[in-house]
């Protein structure tokens, strides 16, 4: 899942928005220096990609790629996603997404990673641009397959390619999509139930 499905199983859980997009950027297992929240929130992201990865429909949905663009197949997947998932927001959330888009947006103002640059240029344009709500237009995923696609230190020509898929299969992904994501959330629901459990546990 990518930045928007990550925040909204926060909201979704009622845990830390931050800790759950922050799952790409702290790297290592070693956590317990982040307050509890956030490594919560990471540990939630962490399961949730785990989750996502091993899902019988997202690999069946990878195999429907051609072989060219099945490399990138999971990327497309998460951003493709992330749009379907603005489309039906009102059907994940009694929340809008601006309101929880404003609430990210202040968390992420007070925090840092000296040490990421990626995250610091990301977090930058994020809370001067706050932009996430655009991913509610189709355009958007395209411009971002072809933001990642200049970024590949490997040169791989995917962008046009992913549109068109897209394009012709945006039905198929959608059914996917509305099949697994009701379980994602159920996933991350479950996820956070046993961790608070096994750490009052350990108190």
């Amino acid at each position: 899942m990518n930045y928007i499905a990550h925040i909204h199983i926060g909201t979704h859980t009622q845990t830390n928005l931050l800790g759950n997009f922050l799952g790409d950027f702290v790297k290592g297992s070693q956590l317990q220096h982040l307050p509890f929240e956030i490594e919560q929130g990471i540990r939630l992201h962490r399961s949730i990609d785990v989750f996502t990865d091993s899902h019988p429909l997202i690999i069946e949905l990878r195999r429907c790629f051609p072989i060219d663009l099945r490399r990138m197949a999971g990327v497309i997947i998460d951003i493709y996603f992330d749009y379907l998932l603005m489309q039906t927001w009102k059907r994940y959330s009694n929340t809008h997404f601006n309101i929880v888009f404003a609430n990210f947006y202040q968390q992420l103002e007070q925090f840092s990673l000296p040490d990421n640059p990626h995250f610091s240029k990301l977090a930058e344009n994020l809370i001067n641009h706050q932009w996430l709500n655009e991913y509610i237009n189709i355009e958007t995923c395209f411009r971002a397959f072809v933001s990642i696609e200049n970024r590949l230190k490997n040169k791989v020509m995917f962008a046009k390619k992913a549109q068109f898929f897209i394009l012709q299969h945006g039905d198929q992904l959608e059914s996917s999509f509305q099949q697994f994501y009701p379980e994602c959330l159920d996933h991350g629901l479950k996820f956070v139930q046993d961790y608070s459990l096994n750490n009052n546990c350990e108190k």
